[in-house]
């Protein structure tokens, strides 16, 4: 029968991981090992206490914090399993997960990876809401689609063959944040196949730690992630064209994100340094004319951008 190993990293997350525990736990697929990768959490002490009652039916490894990258790939190297799955500590399965996700592949047996769908609960406005109706992606998948998302796919709800893991390497462990975003591209890169099936199978939480929920925290470590993507690829080949566009759009994001939190401190000379640097990296005639009012009519252009801004949020919403 197939195995599937299930790879749980866990950096302070004593609250929720008997959550998330007891949905694999509760599969209706049973032939699975799960693998708990304590990454040096701070609440080392109450995640053992909540481990032991789970007993012989999980396999715990403790080692140094560095990073869930770190963590995943000792998962990797002390499992067996012919499909992995990485589960957050603080995301949730529905009973029947591991079950579709492997009927998936029987019906597509040229996926490497398939994602499912999820749900945000916890906090914040995208709890109720799925994930894929937010910004849908239609098949097939390729790295130009999933280039400009910083994301792609949740680990939570992704199940690989150990196949295209072996071919792909392991995820790099320099990146704390958006690894496996710079792992789904890496993949796509060398040929796997990467799909999505639109069956809602689990819960993804949304707290206060959640960290990949704030673009000012994702924006930073997205340019990092294709920055060292950008090293591995053949430096003339279409992809690394394109990884150098989305660094660059990204880099005018970030200034240009920057250049409204000081305008809106009225800081006029380091927002107009800020839309400098965005126009630098992407040329456009907005950030032209943003430059131009906030030389001659700062805090008119000021007012402007803000409402303009204010407008875009609620429209969002």
């Amino acid at each position: 029968m197939i195995l599937v190993s299930v790879i749980i990293p866990a950096y302070n997350c004593a609250p929720y991981i008997s959550e998330t525990l007891d949905s694999v736990l509760n599969q209706s697929f049973q032939n699975y090992e799960i693998v708990v990768v304590n990454d040096g959490s701070e609440d080392t002490a109450e995640l053992k206490h909540v481990l032991e009652s789970y007993g012989s039916r999980i396999r715990y490894i403790e080692g140094e914090n560095r990073g869930p990258a770190a963590a995943r790939n000792t998962g990797v190297r002390e499992t067996k399993g012919e499909f992995l799955a990485f589960l957050d500590s603080d995301d949730i399965w529905f009973a029947d997960f591991i079950a579709e996700q492997l009927r998936f592949f029987d019906e597509n047996p040229s996926a490497d990876m398939v994602c499912a769908d999820c749900v945000f609960f916890g906090a914040g406005e995208l709890q109720g809401r799925s994930w894929q109706s937010l910004d849908p992606i239609e098949p097939p998948v390729t790295f130009e689609k999933i280039l400009p998302t910083h994301g792609g796919a949740f680990a939570s709800f992704s199940l690989l063959r150990r196949s295209i893991v072996e071919k792909a390497g392991l995820f790099d462990e320099r990146l704390r944040v958006c690894e496996d975003y710079n792992y789904w591209l890496r993949l796509l890169h060398l040929g796997g196949k990467l799909a999505y099936s639109s069956r809602i199978l689990g819960k993804r939480r949304v707290h206060a730690a959640s960290l990949t929920y704030d673009a000012g925290i994702v924006l930073p470590h997205a340019i990092l992630a294709l920055e060292k993507l950008a090293t591995e690829l053949n430096p003339v080949s279409r992809e690394a064209d394109m990884v150098r566009r989305e660094i660059a759009a990204s880099r005018s994001r970030l200034a240009s994100r920057e250049g409204r939190r000081k305008l809106n401190a009225r800081d006029y000379n380091g927002a107009k340094a800020s839309f400098a640097a965005a126009h630098a990296e992407v040329s456009s005639i907005k950030f032209s004319l943003t430059l131009l009012g906030l030389r001659w009519f700062p805090a008119c252009t000021r007012w402007a951008i803000m409402r303009r801004d204010q407008s875009l949020t609620k429209q969002s919403r």
